[in-house]
């Protein structure tokens, strides 16, 4: 429409009229061209072709041409609408018959461009009338500068601005930079930003930046004038303060505290681990199937195990414990480890086996946490997934708002509908969304499928050649292709991490991830 394209389009001014309830109360004309009707007193009702609408004072509405325009004014009320009449090339469209309406958030060099315009029309000099059409220009101007954001807009950049401060933060930054990037007041953005996410702007700041000081503590080799300057702060001594104030210790004994050898048998371990802020001295590691830890924790674990959970390979890195003889604080291990083994695990430490396969995601961070006297951090970590989760749903709502979606996983040469506990706890439980599960664990064909016809499809593809050629092939389908989903570019291929490992990090990455790819097309 005009006021989200209006550089697409040049105009031409024709006419400006004011209607009052002074003068008439009845007011009707066939729109040839397009029409602004800007109410600045009281209230009218608007009728064109087959719909109404109530004109509000300090609103603009737009009127598509070729209509017919009926105006009621109230003349119990001091009312007072001015119509300005125009011209658009290329032809402007309406999305819709309904018009467009535009509410404002300061209106006194709306109605000073109005009667300058008034002023223009009604003048006897003929070259006057380049300069009301200026006018109308700067007219249009001011109304998009001076219209009142909607939700949704705002919502989308105050997260920008998080993006911000979350790539940005070893810089300086202050709130009012926070705030000139959306163009409004800096008291105005606090306020805004409060009430949308439950904390302050410079609160979040110092939160990313206590993060980040973590690992660089936990990590070693550097001193604490380096890590101060590395998360944003050119003095240690008020870094060192801060972090205090925050953590409820120093950072020396903060780094004391998370010095444990701690050896883990699955590499799942790592998502309860790190929201701890713990790194295993041996751990499972690979750089394709657990990339994002491989990268993360690789240079910081020395005894890299191999990946999987079948029986060969937990032999291999029992072996491979013992053989190293370094005795452990913790060995934690999930509940495919067998009396036996537990008994052989228990001469390098203590050993601790996860009932992984009965406790939720949130009991497991919780048992881990109360092993290695970290408790409350584990409960401010739940927060502040919760308080992401609240964020990831109110970002969605619109967009998800009575929309399917469905998982495929493509496997050799057949498609299931994808469905495990992180689906079921994460994106139907915690975020709400209407995901199509299936009772059975029986392949899907296309024709299934596009009786299915989803809105979202998210697509999980093993990585084997055969596996590969199978979603070449379903891309290429006929069926497929006619998917509304497809049609409208709505099909995400997704990574096996985070998705297929249940644990509280690739949770909240998941969170993170869905939120990332739904609010990417804001035409959605």
């Amino acid at each position: 429409m005009l006021f989200d394209q209006m550089t697409h389009f040049l105009f031409h001014f024709l006419d400006i009229k004011i209607l009052s309830s002074k003068t008439k109360r009845h007011y009707q004309q066939r729109l040839e061209s397009h029409c602004l009707l800007f109410t600045t007193k009281g209230t009218a009702n608007l009728t064109f072709g087959n719909h109404q609408h109530r004109l509000l004072k300090d609103s603009v509405y737009l009127c598509p041409a070729q209509s017919e325009l009926i105006l009621k004014v109230d003349l119990e009320k001091l009312t007072t609408v001015y119509l300005i009449t125009f011209n658009a090339l290329p032809q402007m469209e309406a999305k819709t018959d309904r018009g467009e309406e535009i509410n404002l958030e300061q209106t006194e060099e709306i109605i000073r461009l109005c009667n300058s315009l008034m002023a223009l029309v009604e003048s006897p000099i003929k070259e006057d009338i380049l300069l009301s059409q200026a006018h109308f220009y700067l007219l249009l101007h001011t109304i998009t500068q001076h219209r009142k954001t909607s939700n949704r807009d705002l919502q989308h950049m105050l997260e920008k601005t998080k993006q911000h401060m979350e790539y940005h933060f070893q810089e300086a930054i202050q709130v009012k930079d926070l705030a000139q990037m959306m163009n409004i007041s800096a008291k105005y953005y606090m306020e805004l930003f409060r009430k949308q996410f439950g904390i302050s702007a410079i609160q979040y700041l110092m939160n990313i930046r206590m993060e980040a000081s973590k690992w660089l503590l936990i990590k070693g080799g550097k001193t604490l004038r380096e890590i101060a300057s590395e998360v944003g702060y050119k003095d240690e001594f008020y870094f060192s303060r801060r972090f205090k104030q925050q953590m409820g210790m120093s950072p020396s004994l903060f780094m004391k505290s998370r010095r444990k050898n701690i050896a883990v048998l699955d590499s799942s371990f790592f998502g309860l681990l790190a929201p701890l802020h713990y790194i295993p001295i041996a751990a499972p590691l690979h750089p394709t199937w657990r990339f994002h830890y491989y990268k993360t924790f690789g240079n910081h674990v020395p005894i890299q195990l191999a990946v999987g959970r079948t029986p060969a390979v937990l032999n291999e890195n029992m072996a491979l414990l013992l053989q190293e003889n370094l005795q452990y604080d913790y060995i934690f291990c999930l509940d495919n480890v067998t009396d036996e083994q537990l008994t052989i695990l228990q001469k390098r430490g203590h050993v601790y086996r996860l009932a992984w396969s009965s406790l939720s995601w949130r009991e497991q961070l919780l048992e881990v946490a109360k092993i290695l006297d970290a408790e409350i951090e584990a409960r401010k970590w739940l927060i502040e997934y919760e308080q992401t989760v609240q964020e990831a749903v109110a970002s969605l709502a619109y967009i998800c708002h009575e929309r399917s979606m469905l998982f495929l996983l493509v496997r050799e040469d057949e498609c299931y509908l994808y469905q495990d506990r992180s689906i079921q706890e994460v994106l139907l439980e915690d975020l709400g969304l209407n995901v199509m599960i299936s009772d059975t664990q029986e392949p899907i064909t296309i024709g299934q499928l596009s009786e299915m016809n989803p809105d979202f499809i998210m697509v999980l593809v093993y990585e084997d050649e055969e596996s590969m050629m199978k979603w070449d092939e379903l891309q290429s389908d006929e069926l497929w292709l006619e998917l509304k989903s497809v049609r409208n570019d709505s099909v995400y291929t997704l990574t096996h991490f985070p998705w297929r490992d249940y644990a509280p990090l690739p949770h909240l990455l998941i969170v993170k991830e869905v939120m990332q790819l739904l609010t990417a097309d804001s035409s959605l």
